[in-house]
């Protein structure tokens, strides 16, 4: 009995098919690497410490200007569920460094960032001298991933969507001086040992600012 054999025509992928398989393929990878991806689930899983009870970071921008940036962008109702991604960054980071000047024409201004956090973090004896280093890293490290610069899509329809640029500097700042927090500041432990274990996973450092449940 002769076995059954598929014909070598019916083996062959059609050369237009296998570019329309590709061009699709193409603009799904685009569309889920277009923007900053969703932090983990684990990431918003409680945690026995904040990061403040760990390294104590002095806020980078002046609190009158925070506070007047989030009377002006309240925060929207409905958030996104734990692991889906944003549409936009943050309407209040995004406020506070146009303030001050660092973000100007949808790009970050790393001079004009370091003159803002003179009086701020770099005023501060134990964090100073690192703080030019790591605005230029993070500034290099976000303006230079296509992933910010996408065109956000507002939350909501009275304005125009927020930039993911100044939520992803900020974020890499108190990441970067977390990581490097200076021996008078930082307290060791293994719970905040578990934090720096998360930000290399790549929690945001948000998620780690407040104990229990993150919704």
């Amino acid at each position: 009995m002769l076995e059954s054999q598929t014909s070598p025509s019916a083996r062959i992928v059609h050369p237009k098919t296998m570019l329309s398989f590709v061009f699709v393929a193409s603009i799904i990878v685009g569309l889920v690497s277009s923007q900053p991806p969703a932090p983990d689930a684990s990431c918003f899983q409680p945690t026995a410490v904040t990061a403040e009870d760990c390294c104590k970071i002095p806020k980078p921008i002046d609190s009158a200007v925070m506070e007047k940036c989030r009377a002006e962008n309240p925060k929207p109702g409905q958030m996104p569920a734990p692991g889906v991604p944003r549409t936009e960054g943050c309407c209040i980071v995004q406020c506070a460094m146009i303030e001050t000047g660092g973000f100007v024409n949808n790009a970050l201004d790393t001079d004009a960032i370091k003159r803002s956090v003179a009086s701020t973090l770099g005023a501060d004896p134990n964090f100073g001298s690192l703080v030019n280093d790591a605005v230029d890293t993070c500034a290099r490290q976000i303006q230079n991933d296509p992933a910010y610069s996408v065109a956000p899509i507002s939350s909501s329809p009275d304005r125009a969507g927020c930039s993911f640029i100044p939520q992803g500097f900020i974020n890499c700042l108190y990441t970067t001086l977390f990581k490097s927090c200076p021996a008078a500041t930082w307290t060791e432990s293994s719970d905040c040992q578990a934090l720096k274990t998360k930000l290399d996973s790549g929690c945001p450092f948000f998620l780690l600012m407040g104990r229990g449940p993150r919704n």
